[in-house]
């Protein structure tokens, strides 16, 4: 029944999803934080709302201009699903900065299948991933998935490669200077490297051992399922759904090797998820398991909102 419902695409489901995402973001971010109500507060939280919805239809530009789904709205419903389930990335600002520019980036990355304006693709990947580094550090590891995009779509060239170094280097160059004049300060380089962490007690003690299993479950299932009906249907766009597992791989990872206790880089994996189970949706023969994970989700999405389960 859930399957048959949103099978098609329609407009009206765009509007319920962005209802339910502003939903649980004044939720999490009004009602269960300490929310005080001055202008600046507002301002700054309606500029946040702003990136959670842009970051929204990023994906579901995506997914339509690149054919990565059918026609259907399964990737923009498990997107929506993802952020309820763990509404608790809705806190950090930076890193909701980050991911919509590393949806841009992305953006650009799998566009480059049709091998129209290479070159500008490149660099504009590479730049928007520099742009989100700024905001969070971890969004360097980003610079991954342009390589392994490079190679999936056979424009690995030694002149394409050079093009995220001058990419580079052009960023870091307008960055000092813009921080020379504006701070009248040479930037610390060194802040926006991410800190690594490979201890043991970090990954079992730190990092939320139910929150880790969920997501690790969620994604081999969405990986195993691919490969075993998804690999053989989607011909075309099987670079891109190998680069997509690429980047949920790479953000899982990062989350593992981060310091911090937090959740809140499990948003670098949302979206790419979300088309990786849209695709599950469209090719499991067991209407009924879908059904039963959609449901699964719901409930969890709903059970945040009295008990705001982290």
């Amino acid at each position: 029944m859930i399957t048959s419902f949103f099978k098609t695409s329609k407009p009206i489901h765009y509007i319920i999803f962005s209802i339910v995402l502003m939903s649980l973001f004044f939720h999490q971010r009004i009602f269960v934080s300490d929310f005080e109500s001055t202008l600046s507060n507002y301002l700054n939280e309606g500029a946040c709302l702003l990136v959670v919805i842009a970051s929204f239809f990023a994906l579901i530009f995506i997914v339509t201009k690149n054919n990565l789904t059918q026609n259907n709205s399964f990737a923009a419903l498990f997107f929506c699903l993802f952020v309820g389930v763990f509404p608790q990335i809705l806190d950090y600002t930076p890193t909701l900065t980050a991911n919509l520019f590393i949806l841009l980036s992305l953006r650009r990355i799998v566009s480059l299948k049709n091998k129209v304006n290479i070159k500008k693709k490149i660099l504009d990947a590479t730049l928007w991933i520099c742009l989100a580094t700024l905001f969070d550090s971890f969004s360097i590891f980003f610079f991954a998935p342009l390589i392994i995009g490079l190679a999936l779509y056979s424009v690995f060239e030694i002149k394409n490669i050079l093009i995220p170094l001058f990419g580079i280097f052009a960023f870091v160059t307008l960055w000092v200077s813009f921080s020379f004049v504006v701070h009248d300060q040479l930037p610390n380089i060194y802040q926006y490297l991410p800190s690594l962490s490979f201890e043991v007690q970090d990954f079992i003690l730190k990092k939320h051992t139910g929150f880790s299993l969920f997501i690790t479950i969620v994604i081999l299932f969405g990986i195993i399922n691919y490969f075993l009906s998804g690999f053989l249907k989607n011909r075309l766009n099987r670079p891109s759904l190998v680069l997509l597992i690429f980047i949920i791989v790479i953000s899982f990872w990062a989350f593992l090797c981060s310091h911090t206790e937090s959740n809140e880089l499990y948003v670098f994996v949302v979206a790419p998820l979300a088309i990786l189970m849209a695709n599950f949706s469209e090719t499991t023969k067991f209407r009924w398991m879908n059904d039963l994970i959609i449901v699964s989700l719901f409930i969890v999405t709903a059970l945040q909102i009295p008990f705001n389960i982290s």
